[in-house]
């Protein structure tokens, strides 16, 4: 059991930093961390947690219907998978997306599926974005019949 709160632990902290990357989306949190889940499998290399996942840690929160940690060693996690109406939250930033793939061992993540993504009044749609924290690169692909969508609100004045 310790095990797995230990390796949720990293999860919510590796997820979180994926995402400030396309939005000043920043672990900056300290304390517990929150975990509900209505089933949990422990297995050799990859935890499996699925329905209703909730993950929270001060004002950052993550949901999906599944996550899976797939780990490096006996607690290393290598990558993090959430599944089925993700929704990442933390102040005025939200982001939704189909799926949330986090390499930690990289530090990149590729969010996809009609992701979608808000800060305050401005807004960035597109069908997948790929974040690279070493490089502070983020790029943002298009659907099939949808073309990236941003709205910028920049303050007055600016």
């Amino acid at each position: 059991m310790y095990r797995l709160i230990i390796l949720c632990s990293l999860a919510v902290i590796t997820a979180f930093s994926a995402v400030y990357a396309a939005g000043n989306f920043t672990v900056g949190s300290s304390g517990p961390i929150h975990i509900e889940t209505d089933n949990v499998t422990i297995l050799k290399d990859k935890n499996i947690l699925r329905g209703n996942v909730y993950v929270k840690r001060g004002d950052l929160e993550v949901r999906s219907a599944e996550l899976d940690v797939f780990l490096k060693g006996s607690s290393d996690v290598e990558r993090l998978l959430f599944r089925g109406n993700v929704r990442m939250n933390k102040e005025d930033m939200r982001a939704i997306a189909d799926r949330a793939e986090i390499f930690v061992t990289e530090d990149r993540a590729v969010l996809s599926g009609s992701v979608k993504v808000w800060q305050g009044t401005s807004y960035l749609e597109g069908e997948q974005v790929n974040i690279n924290n070493k490089t502070g690169e983020a790029r943002v692909t298009r659907g099939q019949e949808k073309r990236v969508k941003i709205i910028l609100n920049p303050k007055e004045g600016n």
